[in-house]
């Protein structure tokens, strides 16, 4: 009877054991496609920031033109054209979606699933929420002043494949000097984009270091 209870034993023992490596494994998959994702998403933020500040900085050009009185050139044309451009941030989440739906089951180290949970819910959704906010502002004030008080000629950012001509010329540079509607716009949608610069560096920090500690759970769960 006790070899019988000992086999029992050992028994349970190796097929816990056999559970727990086939837990860890189903785990480091659903970790390396997380790592996956999260890479994805850094590269995403860094386009994003990219193209957020070029934009920044043709803001800063355009009202220096303004203070300076200097007169229309490429320069300036192009900053015309930055303005209205935007980069989209593509976020990858396939398999924070699969984590959200799985719930406590899904990651053993609570820590690391809530800052997956931040970084999605706040960092993410922080740099998704501006700039949306940022395209209306540019769709609903800036496009319809361009429209009314600009000429269309053929784009100076020669990168742009998708437009032959664009609106990059004042009617009246003068007049647009001393445009306070026009200026205020250009001033506001200045400061969104530092506000989107702000968040999308928070991010660039968070997701890189949050990259490296999924690594480690990899590591530590294949050992």
């Amino acid at each position: 009877m006790l070899l019988v209870v000992i086999g029992i034993l050992i028994a349970l023992q190796i097929n816990n054991w056999n559970e727990d490596r086939k837990t860890n494994k189903e785990e480091i998959k659903i970790l390396n496609e997380l790592k996956n994702d999260l890479i994805t998403n850094l590269s995403e933020i860094i386009e994003t920031y990219n193209t957020t500040s070029d934009r920044q900085l043709s803001t800063f050009l355009i009202l220096d033109y303004f203070k300076e009185l200097r007169p229309v050139d490429d320069s300036l044309k192009k900053a015309f054209e930055n303005i209205k451009m935007d980069g989209l941030f593509n976020i990858a989440n396939t398999l924070y979606k699969f984590i959200e739906s799985q719930g406590v089951n899904s990651l053993s180290n609570d820590s690391l699933r809530i800052r997956v949970t931040e970084m999605y819910e706040r960092h993410l959704k922080n740099i998704l929420t501006r700039e949306n906010r940022t395209w209306e502002m540019v769709d609903d004030e800036l496009i319809p002043l361009m429209n009314d008080r600009f000429l269309s000629s053929p784009t100076i950012d020669k990168s742009v494949s998708f437009a032959v001509e664009v609106i990059n010329i004042p009617k009246n540079i003068k007049s647009l000097r001393e445009d306070s509607k026009f200026k205020n716009v250009i001033v506001r949608l200045q400061n969104w984009l530092l506000m989107r610069l702000k968040w999308q560096e928070e991010a660039h920090t968070s997701i890189e270091q949050l990259i490296i500690d999924v690594q480690e759970e990899i590591n530590k769960l294949s050992t």
